[in-house]
């Protein structure tokens, strides 16, 4: 069997596999010894991968071990370095799994979740090698759970993302290996792939995770009992290096509370001679974390320093201002000709009460638990949208991120924006290599924003060429803020054309009269220009394509919508110029057009504008007829 022949077996049996591209399949059906079930026979926790499914995992070899006679084997060596490979697990695959029970991992608002299993590879007497998958005690936790959700006689199918060292992690129930022609046995203990080259660069492996840990606040007993257990868990000649690993993982918890190493060694109840090394991963830590060696320790999923230099950065972004008149689909266009994707988004709405605290940051009382714990009051940087955003961007070289201001200018904006507002000027093609096209051409000094993105308060602080700064603005609203010279030109204008031959939503018919709502809209805003000629920004006035959505074109909505709009807004200066003399209040407008039970617009407008409406209908149909 092909590749392609296997790759159309997954497709139609596992449903999450439909989104990625893959050049490397295996399927096992798991016995007993692979499972976590309860009451098996074996002491074996890991799942057992032989044959030429070995080949679908990279694995570090120690000739002490391997280019040896079998007796003559150091087995420490087998342990000594132990790969872990990205898996992602899926949310819809473990509630399948799971069947209704509560199956212990966490996926947040996210579809899947990235994971670490453990790749060993074994030497066996008079038995062909195998790969060992899973070290259930050093694994991801979420991992051990996802294999606990998997039974005797079950699938596990694991396929590499195509040129990548990542793998998808799927479980398939054995009554459900069959669906219509296709069955996953088929592809049992085999091994299939793709011609294709997946670089590894070993930096890329280095990854503190510290999410689990970071926002968590322990005492000096809680960490002394993670220390034991982790000490007691240590293989022969690897108990120092727990304590080593334990300093850095919690090294935070441990210096922002002012812990001791000896009091947590006593905690953990070892010998008080392990101080000493708690106390070196401890200056490790402090190492990593001021990026003294050029090396340092990110939250989150990002990566280490190192890491972030050899993915190439994206250049190019821009501060783009979007303006238009309200309705004409400002907010749509970032949608689909930007970003969709919340991950790499963050957005805000400036009003008059926004401030450059709310945007960038601020220092925010936060009560702790000291050492002896006590609650004790602290005063920390809390990081504002434009603060968190920026270091996301800093932190993913390989990703474009978008900061979305939407209604710029109802906020004072050059206030909000602060010392932040120089950092809007952009390197150019023109004067700059292209790598930094797109970076701040000046950087600032700022203390809290510097140690928060980079680990280091001296850093000077720049937008990085892969962040995008959009704004939104509504030009009929130009009277709430002013955005002087200064500001406006560190961006790139961009009007939103409100253009409803352009639109299928501007054919559809407003409720309860002939009249659709491009045509009605189109004859609104030609009126407004010319009633309003010698009115400043008169054009501001105009009903946008968006302006009422489809729902909003019944009855009880648009009245109160785009009538009163009409009323207390654009022919507010002489609302006789669209409504007839029937109408002598808004009240009698919305009233009328609500109850009546011919043509609900013939009933509140002037004729002539009513029959511009309809006339306006009839050209559009001749239009479409001829083309």
């Amino acid at each position: 069997m092909e590749f392609t022949e296997a790759i159309e077996i997954i497709k139609n049996i596992v449903p999450e596999s439909s989104a990625n591209e893959y050049d490397g399949i295996i399927v096992k059906r798991l016995e007993a010894s692979n499972t976590l079930d309860e009451g098996r026979t074996t002491n074996q926790t890991h799942i057992a991968i032989s044959g030429e499914q070995m080949n679908m995992f990279p694995y570090l070899m120690a000739d002490g071990y391997f280019k040896c006679d079998y007796n003559d084997r150091d087995e420490q060596l087998k342990k000594y370095f132990i790969t872990q490979i990205p898996l992602y697990i899926y949310k819809d695959n473990v509630m399948y799994l799971a069947d209704g029970e509560e199956s212990g991992i966490s996926f947040g608002d996210e579809k899947s979740r990235c994971v670490r299993a453990s790749i060993v590879r074994s030497r066996r007497k008079e038995q062909a090698d195998q790969v060992q998958l899973s070290l259930t005690t050093i694994d991801d936790p979420a991992f051990v759970s996802f294999r606990r959700l998997l039974h005797t006689g079950d699938y596990l199918v694991i396929l590499k993302h195509k040129e990548k060292l990542v793998y998808d992690c799927i479980g398939i129930k054995a009554k459900d290996e069959t669906r219509g022609e296709y069955n996953i046995s088929a592809l049992n203990n085999k091994f299939y792939k793709l011609p294709t080259n997946t670089k590894v660069d070993i930096k890329e492996l280095i990854e503190i995770k510290n999410t689990e840990i970071e926002n968590k606040k322990f005492t000096v007993d809680e960490l002394g009992s993670i220390l034991k257990e982790m000490y007691g868990n240590a293989e022969d000649k690897m108990q120092v290096a727990s304590i080593h690993i334990f300093g850095i993982k919690y090294g935070r918890n441990i210096i922002e509370n002012e812990f001791k190493a000896p009091d947590i060694i006593k905690a953990a109840g070892l010998n008080g001679s392990y101080s000493t090394e708690l106390q070196k991963a401890l200056n490790i830590y402090r190492c990593l974390n001021k990026n003294t060696y050029g090396i340092s320790i990110s939250g989150g999923d990002n990566v280490l320093e190192e890491n972030k230099e050899s993915v190439k950065r994206k250049t190019g972004a821009e501060n783009i201002l979007l303006y238009g008149v309200p309705g004409a689909g400002k907010s749509h266009e970032i949608k689909t000709k930007y970003c969709d994707d919340e991950k790499y988004m963050e957005r805000v709405v400036f009003h008059p009460d926004y401030t450059y605290s709310d945007f960038v940051g601020q220092i925010l009382p936060r009560v702790e638990k000291d050492r002896d714990g006590n609650d004790k009051l602290k005063y920390v940087f809390t990081p504002g949208p434009y603060t968190k955003l920026l270091k996301k961007a800093q932190n993913d070289p390989g990703n474009y991120y978008y900061l979305v201001i939407e209604e710029l200018n109802r906020g004072n904006a050059p206030a909000i924006f602060g010392e932040v507002f120089q950092l809007l000027d952009r390197k150019d093609e023109e004067d700059f290599p292209l790598e930094e096209v797109g970076e701040s051409e000046y950087g600032i000094s700022n203390y809290e924003v510097a140690k928060e993105v980079y680990g280091d308060e001296k850093h000077q602080v720049r937008i990085p060429s892969n962040m995008y700064v959009l704004a939104t603005m509504n030009t009929a609203d130009q009277n709430v803020f002013t955005l002087d010279t200064a500001f406006q030109r560190r961006w790139n204008m961009r009007q939103i054309e409100n253009n409803f031959d352009k639109s299928e939503h501007s054919k559809d018919i407003i409720a309860g009269t002939k009249v659709s709502w491009g045509a009605f809209a189109t004859v609104i805003n030609d009126m407004v220009i010319d009633i309003n000629v010698d009115m400043a920004s008169s054009e501001d006035k105009r009903l946008g394509t968006y302006f009422a959505r489809k729902k909003e074109l019944e009855a009880g909505r648009f009245s109160e919508k785009v009538l009163k709009y009409l009323w207390d807004d654009a022919f507010k200066m002489d609302k006789t110029a669209i409504f007839n003399e029937n109408c002598k209040s808004l009240e009698d407008v919305v009233i009328t057009y609500e109850t009546a039970t011919s043509d609900k617009l013939a009933t509140v407008l002037r004729m002539s504008v009513y029959e511009k409406m309809l006339l306006k209908m009839q050209q559009k149909n001749t239009d479409n007829n001829e083309n």
